[in-house]
């Protein structure tokens, strides 16, 4: 029996396939099923009952990536909406979903959620450390069903560095372009009834971009990784694992962009005015699992866990005068009096030359968030008659918190520095949103000769509040949701097999709306074959997929252009649809000691409203939608091609990425097209010996410079050409 179905199911509860490496100890001794491990050869793929993506840690350690969206374009059916150049806050969808702030995703590491709030305030502006992650998994479709809450598009998994089988001690230097250094450590000891591991990693550059002041624009980061595991005595197998973790970042990011034209002359360009933009976050985490062995067939598990996120961000905001739109005045610089605010946000002339209104409002967006939870599980698995059942079962007991404390203070340019104002600090926004979430999961798979049947369901019972510091005013509201979702799969032989599968998208109305008071809510459909040729090392899968939206919702955040009342609120838009194909197709060839793997991916969307509305939502745009208007910021194809070689003790790869056009908002007037690019990176490594390797990474090879975004102040770019060398070496 597949290894793959006993992994889907065991994870299926809430994601826990972090606990993949717990569970196996749950389910080793299942003879019929096999160890529980994720996604690791053609074979297994062929078997999956839907459309479920993992990114090995080969694949990863080849690489070499800091930055999550170079890997995620390299799997089908996810759009990645570049930011900062550097993958510090990805924007991920799904399925067409809007990629800002990955808000329809599901982010989980190591099958918990890692959101700073989310079911309060879903857009993540934080992502786990790359450097710790030691594969990937991503969930779409029925495969998606068990994930909760935004789980509309699908979810995402970050399983971290595995616990070490034999005592070891591995240290990682490099440096780069942009003085980009990197320093890793990682130490584990294991004894006879368990292992801990220490890890530690610190990042750091000055940036490719060149602020007009001639400061930095790079970051620095720290993060801290212990894990644990001890096996208690006794004749029941049964352990307590524990995580702990800590980060931290200081970048100096902003989002004011260029003007087209300034962008074609010097796309890396930074206006004086965004000078003193800086981001600072920190991060802890904690979680303890209790897992058990009941029977050779029924494991159980829990894991109670807490995440504090609190983060702090000077950003150039607008102008005093706020009827002033500053991305009008990028998009059209020499029009009327837009010449003068142009000059004020590049430093070439003095606030005080053209009058009060046209200094600058820097906002301060301190928030705190924390998130904890109770998460119990059980995987089973049962004979009755010709059918084989697997049942997981979940329970989740969720709390999450948002505190926002906003102020403003008003500087003036003057000789092309920022110089504070006598104006004392503004208020803003002082609220704070909390949301209680029980969800409950169930799923049974069920194996009859050549038929695999899959019927899963995700019931949350949501409790939220809403406070406003600034009003006194209390809101509270309570909303129950339920996802259902069937699958199913035939394998005509050991080479084919046909998969399709239906099931419902639904994400609650979240704590303070006013502008929203419909749940988003679509029915998902998908159909595909999968060929796999083990003998001949070949795999391909086709994958359909459609999505009919009743109700399509959009959050509208300053990342995007919203600002005053429309922040943080959502937006109802109608129906919508979204179908495309997902193709794989992967080869490996033999030429006397050489081996050439070649892998191609492609995803082709077509996502749009499918009613007329008007529309009062920035993101979209404020204006008339109509039928067939484009959703914002989903390329219309995409595909990645890499090709690699492997002999004796060096390999090396070429990846190429290729995005689309897309839009930066749906409402016609004012709409702009984002034009389709293509980025080439390459990486080496050479195994001098067992212990230890070289590696290179040359990311954009070709130099291309590209547009990843209009949003929400002109004109910003992909990453520049960059170079990457290091070592690493175990002890």
């Amino acid at each position: 029996m597949s290894k793959f179905v006993s992994t889907l199911l065991a994870i299926s509860l809430f994601g826990l396939s972090s606990q993949a490496e717990d569970v196996s100890e749950v389910s080793a001794s299942m003879s019929e099923l096999g160890a529980v491990k994720v996604i690791g050869s053609s074979e297994e793929e062929l078997t999956q009952p839907n459309s479920a993506h993992f990114f090995g840690k080969e694949k990863l350690e080849q690489q070499q990536q800091t930055d999550v969206t170079r890997v995620l374009k390299q799997i089908p059916g996810v759009y990645v909406q570049e930011e900062d150049g550097f993958g510090l806050r990805p924007n991920i969808g799904l399925r067409g979903t809007h990629p800002h702030r990955s808000r329809k995703v599901v982010i989980l590491e190591d099958g918990i959620l890692i959101g700073p709030a989310p079911y309060s305030a879903p857009a993540a502006y934080y992502t786990p450390f790359m450097s710790k992650i030691e594969s990937l998994e991503v969930f779409k479709g029925v495969a998606s069903v068990p994930y909760g809450p935004n789980s509309i598009g699908g979810a995402i998994n970050y399983i971290t560095r595995s616990l070490p089988t034999q005592n070891r001690a591995e240290v990682e230097v490099a440096g780069g372009s942009f003085n980009t250094q990197k320093y890793r450590g990682n130490l584990g000891y294991v004894w006879d009834r368990g292992a801990i591991m220490f890890e530690g990693t610190h990042l750091k550059t000055d940036g490719f971009k060149k602020l007009d002041t001639g400061r930095n624009t790079g970051f620095d980061k720290n993060d801290i990784l212990i894990k644990g595991e001890y096996r208690l005595p006794g004749d029941r197998q049964q352990s307590i694992s524990w995580k702990l973790g800590y980060a931290d970042e200081a970048s100096d990011e902003t989002y004011l962009g260029l003007t087209l034209d300034d962008f074609a002359n010097s796309p890396f360009r930074r206006y004086a005015a965004s000078e003193n933009d800086l981001m600072k976050f920190e991060h802890q985490q904690a979680q303890v699992t209790y897992k058990t062995q009941m029977t050779s067939t029924w494991g159980l598990w829990s894991t109670i866990y807490r995440n504090n996120f609190h983060r702090d961000w000077d950003r150039f905001n607008n102008f005093r005068d706020t009827t002033i739109d500053v991305n009008k005045v990028l998009r059209n610089p020499t029009t009327g009096s837009n010449q003068l605010y142009y000059d004020v946000i590049t430093g070439q002339a003095d606030s005080s030359s053209v009058g009060a209104g046209a200094d600058i409002v820097m906002a301060n967006n301190d928030r705190f968030f924390y998130s904890q939870g109770l998460q119990l599980g059980s995987f089973s698995a049962h004979q009755a008659g010709e059918f084989m059942h697997q049942v997981s079962l979940g329970l989740r007991l969720h709390e999450d918190q948002i505190r926002r404390d906003h102020t403003e203070n008003i500087f003036a340019m003057t000789n092309g520095r920022l110089v504070r104002t006598a104006d004392p600090e503004k208020n803003t926004n002082k609220t704070q949103d909390k949301t209680q979430a029980v969800t409950v999961t169930a799923s049974d798979e069920i194996l009859w000769n050549a038929w695999k049947f899959t019927a899963a369901g995700r019931f949350e019972s949501l409790n939220y509040e809403s406070y406003n510091g600034l009003t006194g005013v209390t809101t509270d509201g309570s909303q129950s949701v339920f996802v259902p979702g069937v699958g199913t799969l035939y394998q005509f032989n050991e080479n084919w097999s046909w998969l399709a599968g239906v099931n419902r998208g639904m994400s609650a109305v979240g704590p303070g709306q006013t502008q929203s008071n419909k749940a988003e809510e679509s029915v998902n459909y998908e159909t595909g074959v999968r060929y796999s040729n083990a003998d001949r090392e070949f795999f391909a899968e086709a994958i359909a997929f459609r999505a009919d939206y009743k109700n399509i919702k959009d959050t509208c955040s300053f990342s995007s252009g919203c600002t005053g009342n429309a922040l943080d609120q959502e937006f109802d838009g109608g129906k919508a649809l979204i179908q495309g194909l997902e193709a794989r197709f992967a080869q490996g060839f033999q030429y006397k000691n050489v081996y050439l793997p070649v892998s191609l991916n492609v995803t082709v969307t077509k996502a749009e409203f499918a009613s007329d509305s008007q529309s009062t939502n920035p993101e979209w745009g404020v204006g008339a939608i109509h039928s067939g208007d484009p959703l914002p910021y989903v390329p219309q194809a995409q595909y990645s091609l890499s090709f690699g070689t492997q002999y004796r003790k060096y390999t090396q790869e070429v990846i190429l990425s290729w995005t689309g056009k897309m839009y930066d908002q749906t409402v016609e007037t004012d709409r702009s097209e984002i034009p389709a690019y293509g980025v080439v990176d390459w990486t080496a490594k050479y195994q001098y010996n067992k212990q230890g390797n070289f590696y290179a990474r040359v990311d954009n090879i070709f130099d291309n410079d590209y547009l990843v975004s209009l949003r929400p102040f002109g004109a910003r770019p992909g990453k520049a050409r960059s170079l990457l060398v290091g070592i690493k070496h175990t002890f």
